[in-house]
């Protein structure tokens, strides 16, 4: 897996699928080595099907050998097929870097010598014998395009949010803390903070200790985030966002990368979250959304009342549903 684009300063806003550039669509030679290698694989491991997360070339390998694949992440990571075009899905990145028909010419050349009908459109780079991405109705940017219902993007249900918690959970995974200002907004925060930070040095952990964050060193049991806390802080992360919809807590947002960032605005148009901008990140800034959030009682009952509304999609028997799509394709 490789990372998506991130929103660096300075840089061109592009529009349409960046990652396809990533995985070489737009460079010929390297997109036969890339497929080459796959066709290797499937070939010299004998292999009955392929489940492909951000892996698209593995699925037109698949295709070539007449292997079935799933296509499986989240909605924005798992497109669905037959778009003409990708859709602008955040409208200040509006330039487009690649042309779609040159990354179709690419792939179908690819494909020619297997004798395959070529593909349609270059969004069919995603076809494969089952699509399954988790998520949300509310955070899927091809909401109304699919041809199967989503998955529920939680393993289990989450309990429900007292509202009575009083602390502030705060989740930054990988490079959030590299920057200055988060840390510094959780050390000039005077409420009570829990955090788990995998990413961050022992540098900052000792300065949040001393600033009296409650630094955990391993994941918070979710029942335990749900009794304890009122607000939550992330990266707009996929999952952690479905988490806290469905525990019902406010979140505030610090979006590293364009994947992010969308899926933040989907929940702060569903009115439970706020977003601090990639490139304004500010400590005073993140001070002062963080109170604002934590002692507003209305954005709380509002957190309560849409987790219960989405409780059904949330969550569901992931195993049987998975078996259900999956299963027919290995008899």
């Amino acid at each position: 897996m490789l990372p998506p684009a991130r929103p660096w300063a300075g840089r061109g806003q592009r529009a349409g699928p960046t990652f396809s550039a990533i995985w070489f669509f737009a460079f010929p030679e390297r997109l036969q080595v890339q497929f080459d290698w796959w066709i290797e694989v499937l070939r010299s491991r004998r292999i009955d099907l392929v489940i492909a997360d951000f892996a698209p070339v593995s699925m037109l390998a698949a295709r070539a050998f007449g292997i079935p694949s799933v296509c499986v992440g989240t909605g924005y990571s798992a497109p669905p097929p037959g778009m003409t075009s990708f859709p602008i899905l955040l409208p200040e990145y509006t330039t487009l870097v690649h042309d779609e028909a040159a990354l179709l010419a690419n792939t179908n050349a690819i494909l020619a010598p297997f004798n395959l009908e070529p593909l349609g459109a270059f969004s069919d780079i995603y076809r494969a014998s089952v699509s399954m991405p988790r998520t949300i109705r509310q955070l899927d940017p091809y909401d109304g395009l699919r041809a199967s219902p989503l998955l529920p993007p939680l393993n289990e249900a989450v309990p429900r949010g007292t509202g009575s918690g009083d602390e502030i959970f705060v989740y930054f995974s990988t490079a959030e803390t590299a920057y200055a200002p988060p840390g510094r907004g959780l050390c000039g925060l005077d409420l009570p903070v829990r955090a788990y930070l995998p990413g961050a040095d022992a540098q900052l952990l000792d300065r949040l200790v001393q600033a009296g964050v409650m630094v955990e060193l391993a994941p918070v049991p979710v029942d335990q985030i749900a009794a304890r806390s009122r607000l939550m802080l992330n990266a707009g992360q996929h999952g952690s966002l479905c988490m806290g919809l469905g525990l019902g807590i406010p979140q505030l947002t610090l979006p590293q990368h364009l994947e992010h960032l969308y899926h933040a605005r989907r929940a702060f148009d569903l009115g439970v979250a706020e977003i601090v901008p990639y490139r304004s990140w500010d400590a005073g800034q993140i001070i002062a959304l963080t109170r604002e959030l934590y002692f507003d009682p209305d954005r709380a009952a509002r957190s309560q009342a849409l987790a219960a509304s989405l409780y059904p999609d949330l969550f569901g028997d992931i195993a049987r549903l998975v078996r259900d799509r999956v299963g027919p394709l290995l008899d």
